[in-house]
């Protein structure tokens, strides 16, 4: 098969793990299969994997192809989309065929080469590359290719982009469809002047293309890793309780506005999460006045335990603070916010963005968040009330509840605290004394009702 000169480049680089952001019909399929046959063939009882976002694409997307392309050489199992190959060394290889949805059937298997294709399309894949096939390649110290052309929803390229800035067994390619000597050019000139501007740029040319109303920016949250922030000695403790299913409790710490790390736990009941911010309080020396506790559903009844006093209740659907000033400038806010989430999320963002708040949580963890909180939107209506993406939304979109992204959002409701507990105005500090009467009365009668 004749390989044009961007996909020869990418074949012969002798970096473990490639990064390819390529145009629409630039010839990613061919390259593939021409890369897999290559390791598979050469070695014996090898493993490659080859992942589609679904297990219907992987068929549509290079089965057909690969089967051509070996006219016969090697036994087909159609059912389960697999391969068994000859090596050079008269042994034999296997090429797996499957679908994102699928990547649990992996789970504790070794592989020589794995090739992911149209990688923005797969939700949680940080997480899913981390847990499973990352480790999957350790004991052959294997390879991988991550092919995709970019997509907005989950900007798994990006991600991997900027890992090959800092890693020296990653590389970087990129190449758009007008490299594929194959493509008529008078087309793909036509497809310029009937498609719109984004979508040509990001389907032609594998740029990336950023809506308007995202409100954070890409980078700035892979940079939480490296900022560094001054700390003033204030701890704070978040804690966002399980409400059921599969989700789980967490426990954020903070060191000013650095998050330090996460504790994880599933299925843990609401005498055992009283007694873990108990101790964690005093083995951490966090007041409880820097504690805050999710009190939507199961949440309710931890963030109203007598044993508790003076922990806030936090609620999203709660109304906002009135502050006349962000939390990083002296810009006047001209618009108020439609609840506090939303209040905490745009506060979130504003610190995100400016490089004011860091992270020293793990790579799986810090994955979830940048997938999260790159989710979020900016769904104002015109009404005056600033609004981000709701949470359900958000579930929808990343196919789990932003978990870890809230404890970041919470935190920032103590920080929104001190600029409107710094006001001087009598009506302001009316204001905030309302909502913290809110709050209190919100806490007694939940202690009312679980003793009934």
């Amino acid at each position: 098969m004749q390989l044009h000169p961007k996909q020869r480049q990418i074949i012969g680089s002798k970096a473990r793990f490639k990064v390819v952001r390529a145009g629409r019909r630039g010839g990613k399929t061919f390259m593939s299969i021409e890369d897999m046959l290559y390791i598979a063939m050469s070695g014996d009882d090898r493993n490659v994997f080859y992942i589609a976002p679904t297990q219907i694409q992987a068929r549509k997307i290079i089965w057909e192809d690969l089967k051509a392309r070996l006219n016969g050489v090697g036994k087909v199992n159609e059912s389960r989309l697999e391969v068994e190959v000859p090596t050079q060394d008269g042994g034999n290889s296997r090429i797996y065929i499957a679908g994102w949805e699928n990547r649990e059937n992996f789970r504790g298997m070794s592989a020589d080469h794995i090739v992911f294709d149209e990688l923005d399309t797969m939700v949680g894949f940080i997480a899913g590359w981390q847990d499973i096939f990352r480790p999957a390649l350790s004991d052959k110290k294997g390879s991988a290719t991550f092919i995709g052309t970019p997509k907005k929803e989950n900007p798994n390229l990006r991600r991997l982009e900027k890992v090959a800035e800092v890693e020296g067994d990653y590389a970087f390619f990129h190449y758009q469809t007008k490299d594929n000597p194959h493509i008529d050019p008078d087309e793909i000139e036509a497809a310029r002047k009937q498609v719109d501007s984004e979508s040509f740029r990001q389907e032609y040319l594998a740029e990336y293309v950023t809506s308007g109303t995202t409100l954070f920016n890409y980078d700035a949250l892979v940079d939480m890793k490296s900022n560094t922030v001054t700390k003033d000695g204030n701890k704070y403790l978040i804690v966002d309780v399980a409400g059921g299913g599969k989700d789980k409790t967490k426990f954020g710490f903070f060191d000013g506005m650095e998050l330090t790390r996460i504790e994880t736990f599933s299925g843990i009941n609401t005498e055992t999460i009283i007694q873990k911010i108990k101790e964690y309080a005093a083995n951490e020396r966090i007041p409880f006045s820097h504690i805050a506790v999710d009190a939507i559903g199961e949440g309710a009844g931890v963030a109203s335990s007598s044993l508790l006093e003076g922990v806030i209740s936090y609620k999203g659907s709660h109304s906002p603070f009135y502050t006349d000033k962000s939390l990083t400038s002296e810009n006047k806010f001209t618009t108020h916010y439609r609840n506090l989430r939303s209040q905490c999320i745009f506060a979130l963002a504003d610190v995100v963005n400016k490089r004011q708040i860091a992270s020293r949580v793990g790579e799986q963890e810090m994955g979830l968040i940048i997938e999260e909180l790159f989710t979020y939107q900016d769904v104002s209506k015109g009404d005056g009330k600033r609004q981000a993406t709701g949470k359900e939304q958000i579930k929808e979109m990343i196919g789990r509840s932003p978990d870890s992204s809230d404890l970041l959002q919470m935190r920032m409701y103590f920080e929104i605290r001190k600029t409107a507990t710094g006001q001087d105005t009598v009506e302001d500090s009316r204001r905030l004394e309302t909502q913290q009467v809110n709050f209190a009365n919100k806490r007694k009668r939940a202690i009312i009702n679980n003793t009934r």
